[in-house]
C-alpha cells in the first residue's frame, strides 16, 4: 500500500505545483474541448457530466487541465464504458455537491490505471460515491479508494499465484482453473469487498480466520448465476487465513 500511497501523494504534489502555474491557462479550456473528449466515451450521463464541468470551470483554480487529461486517458481504455462513466460520475457528484475535486483526481487516475489492468473497480467507486453522499471529507474518501484498490490488486495477484486465472476469450474450459472473465472478476471483487469492509469496520488484520470465514460466507451465499459453487470451492481450497492476513497488513501498512 505504501507504494500506491506514495504514488498518489506524488501525483497530488505535482498537481499542486502545476495548478499554481496553470490556473489561468486552465480557465481558457473551452467547454467544447471537454465535450469532444467526453464524446469519445459512450456515456449515458454525458450532459450531466458536462454541466458539472461547466459549473466547475467558472470557479478559480479549478483543475481543468488534469480533469481533461483524465477524460482523455479514459477514452482509449478497453474496459467497459460503464466503469469509465462511474469514475466520471464520482467526480461529477463531488462537483455537484460543491466539493473540490483536486484531491480526488490522483485517486481517479489510479482507478483508471486499475481499469487498464482489467480490475473490477465497480465496488471501489460505489464506496466512494457513498462517502460523497454522506458528506465525508475528501481525504477520507481518497483513503478508502486507496485501501480498496490495494486489496483488489492483491486479491487478483493471489489468485494468479494460486493458478486461478481469467480465461482468454473463447478459451474458457480449456484449463480447469481458467475461469470465464465475468466469474473470475466477481470472485476477485467479492473477496476484496469482504476484506475491505472488514478493515474499514476496524477489524484486526491479524484475524485471518475471521476474514476467511467472512469471505467464505459471502461467496457461498451468492446466487449461482453470479458465482458458480465449483469456482467458490476452487478458490477457498487454494487460499487460506494467512493469505488474507498478508493482504490486510499490506493494505494498512
Amino acid at each position: 500500500m505504501r507504494r500506491l500511497i506514495k504514488r498518489i501523494c506524488g501525483i497530488e504534489l505535482l498537481f499542486v505545483v502545476l495548478l499554481i502555474g496553470a490556473a489561468a491557462a486552465s480557465a481558457q479550456i473551452p467547454l467544447e474541448t471537454f465535450n469532444q473528449a467526453l464524446s469519445a466515451i459512450p456515456l449515458a450521463a454525458h450532459d450531466r457530466i458536462l454541466a458539472a464541468i461547466e459549473t466547475g470551470t467558472s470557479q478559480p483554480e479549478f483543475p481543468s487541465d488534469h480533469l481533461l487529461a483524465l477524460i482523455q486517458r479514459l477514452g482509449p481504455i478497453a474496459g467497459p464504458a460503464k466503469d469509465k462513466e462511474s469514475i466520471l460520475l464520482m467526480l461529477t457528484r463531488a462537483m455537484e455537491r460543491g466539493l473540490p475535486i483536486a484531491g480526488l483526481l490522483p485517486a481517479s487516475f489510479e482507478l483508471a490505471r486499475a481499469l487498464e489492468e482489467g480490475l473490477p473497480i465497480e465496488g471501489v467507486v460505489l464506496e466512494a460515491l457513498k462517502g460523497i453522499a454522506q458528506g465525508s471529507p475528501i481525504s477520507v474518501i481518497v483513503a478508502g479508494i486507496t485501501l480498496r484498490l490495494v486489496v483488489l490488486w492483491d486479491v487478483r495477484d493471489l489468485l494468479f499465484d494460486r493458478g486461478i486465472f481469467r480465461a482468454a476469450p473463447g478459451a474458457a474450459g480449456s484449463v480447469a482453473t481458467a475461469l470465464p472473465t465475468e466469474k473470475f472478476d466477481q470472485l476477485v471483487a467479492q473477496i476484496a469487498d469482504a476484506i475491505s469492509d472488514y478493515l474499514e469496520g476496524d477489524g484486526r488484520p491479524y484475524a485471518g480466520e475471521a476474514m476467511y470465514t467472512l469471505v467464505a460466507d459471502r461467496l457461498r451465499n451468492l446466487p449461482e448465476a453470479v458465482v458458480r459453487p465449483e469456482d467458490v470451492d476452487l478458490v477457498l481450497d487454494r487460499i487460506g487465513p494467512p493469505d488474507l492476513t498478508e493482504i490486510a497488513l499490506n493494505a494498512l501498512s
